[in-house]
């Protein structure tokens, strides 16, 4: 499976980021809305948490998209959106389907599963993202808005931290 379409997002939240979180008459703390989309999609792998387009209240009725010319031909970004689908794919509690047909999903970029939509499932995790990245969002202010996200994502970081420090000894690390 390879992502090869449009990404289209309904989540009302990805206008809103691409006029403040994209532009440089508002907070301008991300160049392109893309980059806005890989942070939600990782924020929503992380956490293995999907709001697909049935479940958003108010869809936009135009979505907002980013085009496959630019997650194809910018090596950084189709290489990084391929890596976040594979990695989805394999760990996902959300799909139910068993590890082979996970694998060839992942790794075969002509295998196709006409029930899974690789654009479709990678923006389900990225509109559980940007709701995470708005909820985190208090002020009006770039500084403070960077200085809140950093908060957000250190705070990811050491519950991970913490988990890993509580239930790993040193028995199962020399094991």
């Amino acid at each position: 499976m390879q992502l090869s379409s449009d990404l289209e997002m309904y989540h009302p939240l990805w206008e809103r980021a691409d006029n403040e979180l994209c532009s440089t008459s508002e907070l301008g703390i991300f160049n392109r809305l893309v980059d806005v989309y890989v942070l939600a999609c990782a924020i929503g792998i992380k956490e293995d948490k999907v709001i697909s387009n049935d479940e958003i209240a108010n869809p936009l009725s135009s979505p907002k998209t980013i085009g496959r010319n630019t997650h194809r031909e910018n090596l950084d970004i189709r290489d990084l959106l391929d890596f976040m689908l594979q990695n989805a794919l394999l760990n996902t509690a959300t799909l139910n389907i068993d590890e082979d047909e996970r694998l060839k999903l992942a790794f075969n970029p002509d295998y196709v599963n006409k029930k899974i939509n690789a654009a479709n499932f990678l923006s389900g995790f990225a509109n559980y993202g940007i709701t995470k990245i708005y909820e985190n969002i208090k002020s009006n202010s770039s500084l403070i808005v960077e200085s809140e996200l950093y908060g957000y994502f250190e705070e990811m970081a050491n519950v991970q931290y913490e988990y890993i420090l509580k239930n790993i000894t040193l028995e199962d690390i020399h094991d």
